[in-house]
C-alpha cells in the first residue's frame, strides 16, 4: 500500500449501498401495491423479468444513454416481458424513484468500514447515478455527512465513469494528487480501469469473485469483503 494515500474515494451502489438487495426488496414493494397488475403472474417470472428490465437499462445507461426517459424506458421493458400493458408504467416507475432509496440496504461491512476511514482519510464519493436516489442512499445508511465530496454524473452534466474526468473533478475537491488517493469499487470496467486510468490506486471490491476476460488493467488490491479494506489500510 502507498503509505502516502491521503484520500479514498467510494462507488455507490454495491459498494457501499446494496443495490441488488434493495432492488429486490423494491420489488414486493411494488408487486403488493399493485395487486390487480401482479397476482396472477407466478413471483419467479416477475423478478426474472424485473431483473432483466434492469440488466437491459444499465447496459443502455453504461452505454451513454441519456439518463432522461430510462427509468420509464425499463419499466416499460419489464412490463412488455410480463405481458402487461403499459399504461401502469409511471406509476411503478414513481413508486421505484420514491422508495428504492429509502430501503436500508448497506453492503456488509461499508458503514462501519467507512466511519472508521473516516477519521483518518479524506473521504468521498464517485457514482454513476442521479442526485434525487444516490444522496437519498446514503442518507439511509447513515453515511452522507461523512464524506468531503460527492460527485454524481447526472449532476455533472452526464460525465459517467470511466471517463477521466469525473474523477479528476473529485480529486480537484478534496485537494489531492491522484497518487494520493485510493478508489474503492465494485465495477472493473468503471472503477478499476477509470481510477487508474488517472493515476489513483484501485481497490476492486469483487465480492462474487468475477473473473475479467483480457484484463489488460491490474487492481492494486482485490477484496471480497468491505472490512477487509481496514486491514489492507492497518486501520
Amino acid at each position: 500500500m502507498n503509505n502516502n494515500i491521503k484520500a479514498i474515494l467510494f462507488d455507490v451502489d454495491d459498494t457501499l449501498y446494496d443495490r441488488n438487495l434493495a432492488q429486490k426488496k423494491i420489488l414486493d414493494l411494488i408487486v403488493s401495491r399493485l395487486p390487480q397488475i401482479f397476482s396472477r403472474l407466478p413471483k419467479n417470472q416477475i423478478v426474472e423479468a424485473f431483473l432483466e428490465s434492469d440488466r437491459i437499462s444499465a447496459a443502455d445507461f453504461n452505454a451513454g444513454a441519456p439518463f432522461e426517459g430510462l427509468r420509464n424506458n425499463r419499466t416499460k421493458i419489464f412490463l412488455r416481458l410480463i405481458g402487461v400493458t403499459e399504461e401502469y408504467a409511471g406509476t411503478i416507475t414513481e413508486l421505484y424513484v420514491k422508495y428504492l432509496p429509502t430501503i436500508k440496504a448497506p453492503v456488509v461491512g461499508a458503514v462501519a468500514t467507512v466511519k472508521n476511514l473516516s477519521k483518518t482519510f479524506k473521504i468521498g464519493v464517485v457514482s454513476n447515478g442521479a442526485p434525487d436516489v444516490q444522496y437519498r442512499k446514503l442518507e439511509t445508511i447513515g453515511l452522507r455527512n461523512l464524506f468531503s465530496c460527492i460527485v454524481l454524473s447526472e449532476e455533472i452534466g452526464s460525465i459517467r465513469k470511466p471517463d477521466p474526468r469525473i474523477f479528476q473533478l473529485a480529486l480537484s475537491s478534496l485537494q489531492v494528487q491522484s497518487s494520493e488517493c485510493l478508489y474503492v469499487g465494485n465495477s472493473y470496467n468503471n472503477d478499476v480501469v477509470g481510477a487508474k486510468a488517472v493515476g489513483m490506486q484501485a481497490c476492486w471490491l469483487n465480492r462474487e469473485s468475477l473473473k475479467v476476460k483480457n484484463e489488460k488493467v491490474m487492481a492494486d488490491f482485490v477484496i471480497d469483503r468491505m472490512i477487509d479494506l481496514l486491514s489492507l489500510l492497518e486501520i
